[in-house]
Formats: structure tokens, C-alpha cells, sequence
């Protein structure tokens, strides 16, 4: 049985995993796209083991690995090692923490020649937290974010959803109380959020689990509606 789900033919697939934090239930997400010439950008690394190594190559070559937020770390050495000829990206909070490992450069708002003109990218400005890198894949009308966004997941544990309550999520995802207080500068925050609301997608990926089919830009605006207010 394959461990990746194919999100869209032959383009986007993902493979979410659990993991207990605090005795609490999350899930890791980790995407994988597929560029030109068979070329697999992997998009927030889950835990490496040779089973998943195998679907991988039987998709294409691993070329780039792609970290957009701090905590999207955890399994970065197995990738490391495994894949010494993959490109390797994080956000530059992210390469300052794993010094020890060697990058080939820091996400921003210039998109790499390795995906130029097939994925979009920017981050998330007016924060005070750790930079968060957002992208498009237009081709499969993806959005795909970091763990800033919260909400239900599948499956949903009592323990998940009691720690949702206490970030006054009930509802449709939304970004928890810490973060909405971060971010200070909204008309930078603004803007990203204006960038972000002119890419072509109607679906959401998110590396902690969240999953949207449809309508997908409206979910987005809502959840940071509280932006557009001054």
C-alpha cells in the first residue's frame, strides 16, 4: 500500500504523519510536487525510511527540499544524508538554528531557479515570530503553508481538539491568539496577504494536517480578516 496519497495526477502528493508533543495528537505533513524533468520538490520532511525512499524514486529524483517555518526541522539530517545532491532551502531563522547542516540558500521573495515560473512563493511579513515562507502550486491551484493556520484534522484526537479550544478555534482554521499578537505590522502583513490572495488556487495544504478542497481562497481571507481591520 503506497504511503503517499496523490493529491493531483502526477503533480502533488503528500503523506501525513502523527506525532505527540506535550501529550498532545498532531500531524506532520510533509508535500511532494513534481517539477519539470521528473524533478521532486519535497516540501516540509517527515521522518525518512526506505519504504518512503522507494515511492520517491519510483516518482522522480529528490532535487529540492524545502523547509518554509522553524518547526518543519525534526527529520532534516535523515534527508541530509540520504539525499547529498538535493538543493536544500529553510527560512533564515531555520538555518541559523541547524548551523550544523549546510544550505543552499534562504527562503524569501525570490523565487529559485530550480522553480521558477511552476511554483509561487513569499513570506508572511509584519511578524515578530519566526518568518513563515507561503507557496502556489498553480498547476494543481494548491496553496501550500507552514503550521500557521489552525484547525480540525484528520483524524481529529480529544486532545487536538481540546488544545484547539484553548486557542478559541471552533470553527474554520484560523491562526491562534500568540500569532495574531505577533504581528504588529499589519500593513506588512497586508501585503503579503495581498500577494498571496492573487495566486491561482481554490485548494490548501498545510504541514500540520489542515487539508481544504474547494474554496479554499475564501477559508484564507477569513482567517485573516482581523488583518484588513485597523
Amino acid at each position: 500500500m503506497s504511503m503517499l496519497v496523490e493529491w493531483s495526477t502526477n503533480r502533488l502528493w503528500y503523506l501525513d504523519m502523527p506525532f505527540i508533543k506535550h501529550g498532545i495528537s498532531f500531524v506532520h505533513r510533509m508535500m511532494v510536487i513534481k517539477l519539470k524533468d521528473n524533478k521532486l520538490l519535497i516540501h516540509s520532511p517527515v521522518e525518512l525510511s526506505t519504504e518512503l525512499q522507494i515511492e520517491l524514486s519510483q516518482l522522480g529524483n529528490v532535487h529540492a527540499v524545502v523547509c518554509p517555518c522553524l518547526n518543519a526541522h525534526t527529520y532534516l539530517s535523515e534527508w541530509w544524508y540520504s539525499y547529498p545532491e538535493a538543493y536544500f532551502f529553510a527560512t533564515t531563522e531555520l538555518i541559523q538554528k541547524r548551523s550544523e547542516l549546510t544550505f543552499d540558500d534562504a527562503l524569501s521573495c525570490r523565487t529559485p531557479p530550480i522553480w521558477r515560473h511552476q511554483l509561487l512563493q513569499t513570506p508572511l511579513l509584519g511578524g515578530t515570530h519566526p518568518t513563515q515562507i507561503a507557496f502556489c502550486d498553480p498547476s494543481s491551484q494548491t496553496l501550500l503553508l507552514g503550521d500557521l493556520l489552525l484547525g480540525k484534522t484528520k483524524p481529529s484526537h480529544l486532545s487536538h481538539w481540546l488544545y484547539l479550544c484553548a486557542q478559541g478555534i471552533l470553527g474554520a482554521p484560523q491562526i491562534p491568539f500568540y500569532e495574531k499578537w505577533s504581528y504588529q505590522n499589519k500593513f506588512l502583513l497586508r501585503t503579503s496577504l495581498q500577494e498571496i490572495l492573487t495566486w491561482p488556487f481554490d485548494n490548501l495544504l498545510t504541514s500540520n494536517g489542515l487539508l481544504i478542497e474547494g474554496d479554499a481562497k475564501e477559508q484564507f481571507y477569513l482567517s485573516f480578516k482581523w488583518a484588513f481591520k485597523e
